[in-house]
């Protein structure tokens, strides 16, 4: 549903469950040449240059939505004319994309600008492609798009890709150029209207996806609803080595004197040293079996990984980079794990 300067449609051989996020697309025809080829055109720079026409902007961020009806909406070429030949390129190129990271539409010099003087300066470089551009594989992919169009002359197509590119460029060129105009004057106002890096972090926090807005013990008792309740003291926590015959399932907190948690074994006390080293205290809940505290660990891993390189992007499409910046991802990650507090959600 929302993208910014990249392209991406995912498979999902497996048929995974998608959340509000992620639209199912399902062939009503079984799999034939035809449903082979969806997936290798979706991800076409033809199709990455049309699905604008019928998203919307959310704001001036360039972050382009896309709901149901859009996707209905989307025109594509027919893949139910395909042939073998065609079929055979388009799947070759698509494979040789999954196999590397799909990267933005957007040219590095223009990423790498945070402020309305460095994408001044931006352009004023001739125009370029992004190296997603520069992609073998998409050339290819894009090369069998057009001769299913019906354009079989091998020149004619690489002329049309070499248009097809600059405005693309030039397109998701503007996009980012009005985004860090935009991100400047954030940052700038000055008297009534300055913007304090609360009243940044709050428009940041507003674009996050509810998942990602959940509090830290709110997630853990969604994620163990049968678990135990731990109460977590306050206090520096401190994990003795695995190795550690007599301490190795207590956890410390604080000092003189120290507060020691006992737990009922070592996968437990290694998630409650997580959890407490991420900022939580007070009541957690966690499963009650060994086995599920490991696999807790590598699902709260995770959640903070992803969260902390979410909260990162943001802070700095909101805030540019330096103190500021860091101002912001402070506050955004406050309340990743503690929650938004209802003084300012409101």
């Amino acid at each position: 549903m929302a993208q910014q300067y990249r392209h991406i449609v995912p498979s999902n051989p497996h048929r995974l469950v998608c959340n509000h996020n992620l639209f199912d697309i399902h062939a009503i025809a079984h799999e034939n040449p035809a449903t082979r080829s969806l997936m290798p055109i979706l991800n076409s720079t033809l199709v990455a240059f049309i699905k604008p026409f019928y998203g919307r902007y959310a704001g001036t961020e360039g972050n382009l939505k896309t709901e149901v009806v859009d996707a209905l909406l989307l025109e594509i070429p027919d893949p139910r004319h395909v042939t073998a030949p065609l079929l055979q390129r388009l799947e070759a190129a698509f494979s040789s994309m999954q196999q590397r990271k799909v990267t933005h539409l957007v040219e590095q010099a223009f990423l790498d600008c945070h402020t309305e003087n460095e994408v001044r300066q931006a352009a004023n470089l001739p125009p370029g492609l992004p190296l997603e551009l520069q992609q073998t594989d998409r050339r290819e992919l894009d090369d069998a798009v057009f001769e299913l169009l019906g354009v079989a002359e091998p020149r004619r197509r690489q002329m049309l890709i070499e248009q097809l590119y600059r405005e693309v460029a030039f397109h998701y060129r503007s996009i980012r150029i009005v985004e860090v105009q935009k991100m400047e004057q954030r940052r700038q106002g000055t008297g009534a209207n300055k913007v304090s890096p609360l009243n940044l972090a709050e428009a940041a926090w507003s674009e996050l996806d509810p998942e990602w807005r959940t509090p830290l013990a709110a997630w853990l008792e969604e994620q163990s609803p049968t678990g135990k309740t731990v109460q977590l003291p306050d206090g520096e926590a401190r994990l003795p080595a695995a190795g550690n015959f007599f301490e190795a399932t207590t956890i410390y907190f604080g000092n003189k004197p120290a507060v020691s948690l006992v737990c009922e074994s070592r996968a437990e006390a290694e998630l409650l040293y997580d959890i407490a080293r991420a900022g939580l205290r007070g009541p957690i809940t966690i499963p009650a079996h060994e086995g599920e505290c490991r696999a807790r660990a590598e699902s709260l891993d995770l959640r903070l990984t992803e969260g902390k390189s979410k909260l990162e992007q943001l802070s700095q499409q909101y805030a540019g980079a330096g103190k500021l910046r860091e101002q912001v991802a402070t506050i955004l990650t406050r309340w990743f794990i503690q929650g938004q507090p209802e003084t300012v959600a409101s």
